[in-house]
């Protein structure tokens, strides 16, 4: 065989691979934000193998671009760090549908409504005694309340996303305690994840308990937010909270309404939110609640719809019975709705790579001037009313003798991003400050860790450290000791 038939074959194939591809947005350039850059490459170089126009750098230990990316996304698809399989993006599950109520009362509500005409069904059909939900604390606007509900009334007025963390699977337990019998529990993945560890776990709550069934009903999530911050933030832009009567996400925008068939009062970009994002949707993978045995959300599915997955036998039979009898109207999942699930399964999935961790060394020389008497104050009472009793920063410290250095670690504790912080020192001599320095963090990411490298011209003493936002006033105020190993 010829170079040229050779070379005919290997451009057929990946003219056939580009094809398949195409529209994906898989491109070198995504390789290198959650691969290389990330520092999980295992360096196999297959990237470079299979693209014609990527060779390994041996130098680097990378590969890179020798002509211009396509994103054609063969690099990206045969790397085996990156997550493109289907069922590793959204799970497994037995059919796919796009679904809708046909329930009038529930009409207009969230979405499709079908997690409501699920749970309506379910009771009119004398299939489960209870059901676990989260609805609106009546003494709390939008704070999130889990509760034990037990009639069809109860699940309609149950309609409605929050988007906050709501400790369901106490009151999952709480109702087994109260002897129900068949149970649905309703819940965001991470909740979903919890039961069932609980049923299926060796050490499970639930694995040997036979008393009482329980019904996973999953709903798809992105991200949940601390509702300390982020009805602060409304509040701040002057929204009655009290007056929202629905909160939804579509479009990378988060949107509020006073009426339900109206249009939003207020429209934020998710982005802009990401700071009062819960700590822990930093580290989720699961977007599709992957261990339910119904999976709901409005992905891919449409306005005023819902996609929906049954992934158990008795999830599919629920999902299809409840449309034979009215409850739902329900069609075949597609191939373009499938596109959108596994968009946002990636985003989320690829999170675990994407970790943000900064290390700031600063030993440089600072001024040895005497300042006024410190006149730090306490944390502010808008911070204390924002972080409630969490603590926004940690710092531990450590002494190098040798080099003067006093080494302060400090954390971001408080669950969600501090941006434009600004941090503080200075030395303590009696009621004076010494050698103070300031600096600016424009962004630091919940659990992140920033190491500053603070001089000092004695082995003994006390620093004062101060942290200031300009949206919470001061943070932060603690003065710390230290001394050589042998006086500590």
């Amino acid at each position: 065989m010829t170079e040229n038939e050779e070379k005919g074959k290997y451009d057929y194939s990946f003219d056939y691979i580009s094809k398949k591809l195409e529209g994906k947005k898989d491109s070198y350039g995504m390789l290198m934000k959650e691969i290389i850059r990330t520092g999980i490459c295992t360096e196999c170089g297959t990237c470079a193998a299979v693209c014609p126009v990527l060779e390994w750098d041996h130098l680097m230990g990378q590969p890179k671009l020798t002509g211009k990316c396509t994103g054609c996304g063969i690099c990206y698809n045969q790397c085996p760090r990156t997550i493109t399989d289907p069922i590793e993006l959204m799970g497994e599950f037995k059919t796919g549908y796009v679904a809708n109520t046909n329930i009038p009362e529930v009409i207009g509500g969230q979405d499709g409504g079908t997690v409501v005409s699920l749970l309506c069904y379910l009771f009119d059909e004398h299939l489960i005694d209870a059901a676990i939900v989260t609805m609106k604390d009546p003494n709390k606007p939008w704070y999130p309340a889990a509760q034990i509900i037990t009639s069809k009334e109860d699940a309609i007025k149950s309609a409605g996303s929050i988007y906050a963390h709501s400790q369901t699977v106490e009151s999952l337990m709480d109702a087994i305690r109260e002897d129900y019998r068949s149970i649905a529990f309703v819940g965001t993945p991470c909740n979903i994840d919890a039961v069932e560890k609980m049923m299926s776990s060796p050490a499970g709550m639930l694995k040997y308990f036979m008393r009482a069934h329980v019904l996973k009903i999953g709903l798809f999530c992105m991200d949940s937010f601390s509702p300390e911050t982020l009805y602060t933030r409304f509040e701040s832009d002057g929204i009655d909270l009290s007056k929202i009567v629905k909160m939804d996400i579509n479009k990378g925008k988060f949107h509020l309404y006073q009426e339900l068939n109206g249009e939003p009062v207020k429209s934020y970009t998710i982005r802009s939110l990401h700071k009062y994002k819960s700590s822990s949707c930093n580290f989720c993978v699961d977007l599709t609640a992957e261990n339910a045995d119904i999976s709901v959300g409005s992905v891919g599915s449409g306005p005023n719809k819902n996609t929906v997955f049954a992934r158990s036998g008795i999830g599919a039979e629920i999902i299809e019975d409840a449309a034979k009898k009215g409850y739902l109207t329900i069609e075949p999942f597609d191939a373009i709705n499938l596109n959108a699930v596994l968009f946002l399964g990636k985003l989320k999935k690829v999170s675990q790579y994407n970790i943000q961790k900064r290390k700031v060394f600063i030993v440089k020389d600072q001024p040895s001037e005497e300042s006024a008497r410190i006149e730090s104050g306490p944390v502010s009472e808008k911070a204390k009313s924002a972080f409630g009793t969490r603590r926004a920063l940690s710092v531990v410290k450590a002494l190098n003798e040798k080099e003067k250095i006093l080494k302060l670690t400090i954390t971001n504790t408080v669950g969600f991003t501090l941006e434009d912080l600004k941090v503080r020192f200075a030395l303590i001599d009696d009621v004076f400050e010494k050698n103070p320095w300031m600096t600016t963090i424009k962004e630091l990411f919940p659990y992140e860790t920033l190491e500053i490298g603070y001089p000092v011209e004695i082995l003994e003493g006390a620093v004062l450290i101060e942290a200031s936002t300009e949206e919470h006033g001061k943070i932060f105020s603690r003065s710390v000791k230290f001394a050589p190993e042998e006086k500590k």
